[in-house]
């Protein structure tokens, strides 16, 4: 009796090994399958495996793959999340987003498509995932491929984000998620790789509720998820950097969320660390992580032609040299000697013709200034100032050929 009892029990363990090693697999694709409808509509989908990955197929590239469960599976998942080769579709949608509202949004890319399709486009489109982010790029960017580039971001770089729930300590329990959001965008080199709306989180690693008036209540959280602009998930932490970024900032109420405490005056302080109770904090509690290690990244290019039109427009607008240059009432110094070689003091006038009498001509001054003869009785002219309208006139004088230039009054 005492063999039947030790042989069911060996077949019995080895049953259900080989059923947990069988199944481990199955609960492999089905976490991946539930992730990627997560992030494709919204929710996770109901009904037949195959059913599914059918459905998902169709809706990223409008066609059927071959081959096993798995294989369809991390086919999928690598279209949507890797970006071994070429950016995934988290990749471009959240570029699109951000090229029309500087924010990456929520939710499914079924529903995100749709939101950018009547932004941009004023209607939906039943095409697959892959045309239809083509269609908007194009409408977007001017072109079906998007400025989407690798480059490497190093590690501790900052990034400041921001709680989206509310944090208590009278609420939270260990291993709790906190979910976070960045609420600047990031460039490395002019190239963006964390955008607005980006999300994350932070796992809750101590819990110390208020007892009485000596132990007030305490959060101490482990942020370490952030997703970059191209959709992977990045290894985050609150280092020094951190910690010393939050300090010079007065932030109290992120501090409070690491266990860390601050001092000074500080009104964040007083809501935060109050004797003998428990911390109560609302969404939107800013404070800002770092990258463990470095990594490559999809970015953003940004454009740099936005400038180059105020840089052509100032060079036009300073290239007339001649209107910037002062005039003087006088003749420039090396107008002032006619071809004939005479200085001023030695000119004279040119002798009248003989059907007319001469006029009446007097000496130029030795300051060279322009002579203006008028009749014996001229009509008293209006009082104006006469060295501006003379020295317009005067202005074609350079090269003249020696002759004093006589002007009649008309009346």
């Amino acid at each position: 009796m005492s063999w039947k009892k030790i042989f069911c029990g060996a077949l019995a363990a080895s049953m259900i090994f080989s059923a947990s090693v069988l199944a481990a697999p199955e609960d492999s694709a089905n976490a991946k399958l539930a992730k990627i409808e997560t992030d494709t509509y919204g929710t996770e989908q109901s009904g037949a495996l195959l059913d599914r990955i059918s459905r998902l197929e169709k809706s990223y590239s409008g066609q059927n793959m071959t081959g096993n469960m798995n294989a369809r599976i991390d086919a999928i998942y690598n279209v949507l999340y890797e970006n071994e080769t070429n950016p995934g579709i988290l990749a471009k949608v959240n570029a699109l987003e951000w090229n029309i509202d500087h924010e990456v949004q929520k939710g499914g890319i079924d529903r995100r498509l749709e939101v950018l399709e009547n932004k941009i486009l004023g209607k939906t489109s039943d095409e697959n995932f892959n045309d239809r982010i083509r269609a908007l790029a194009k409408a977007s960017y001017g072109e079906e491929i998007l400025p989407i580039t690798t480059i490497s971001v190093p590690a501790d770089t900052l990034i400041k984000v921001a709680t989206t729930v509310p944090v208590g300590s009278k609420t939270l329990q260990e291993g709790d998620t906190i979910p976070i959001e960045v609420v600047e965008d990031v460039y490395i080199d002019g190239t963006l790789v964390f955008a607005r709306g980006l999300s994350g989180e932070g796992t809750v690693i101590n819990v110390r509720r208020a007892k009485n008036i000596f132990s007030n209540g305490k959060i101490e959280a482990d942020f370490n998820k952030l997703k970059a602009i191209d959709g992977q998930d990045v290894d985050t932490y609150t280092g020094v950097e951190a910690v010393d970024a939050m300090t010079a900032d007065s932030m109290a109420r992120g501090l409070s969320l690491l266990g860390q405490t601050f001092s000074g005056k500080n009104k964040e302080i007083e809501e935060v660390l109050v004797r003998g109770k428990n911390i109560d904090l609302p969404s939107g509690v800013e404070l800002y992580v770092q990258i463990k290690t470095p990594i490559v990244v999809y970015g953003v290019k940004q454009s740099t032609g936005i400038s180059r039109p105020t840089l052509e427009s100032n060079e036009v607008e300073t290239a007339p040299l001649p209107e910037t240059q002062p005039t003087t009432l006088e003749p420039k110094p090396e107008t002032k000697q006619p071809e004939s070689g005479l200085l001023p003091d030695e000119m004279t006038a040119t002798p009248p013709s003989a059907e007319e009498p001469a006029p009446k001509v007097e000496q130029p001054p030795a300051d060279d200034s322009i002579i203006v003869q008028v009749d014996p009785d001229p009509p008293a002219p209006p009082k104006e100032s006469p060295a501006e309208p003379r020295h317009e006139e005067g202005k074609n004088l350079d090269g003249h050929d020696g002759e004093i230039i006589e002007i009649f009054d008309e009346d």
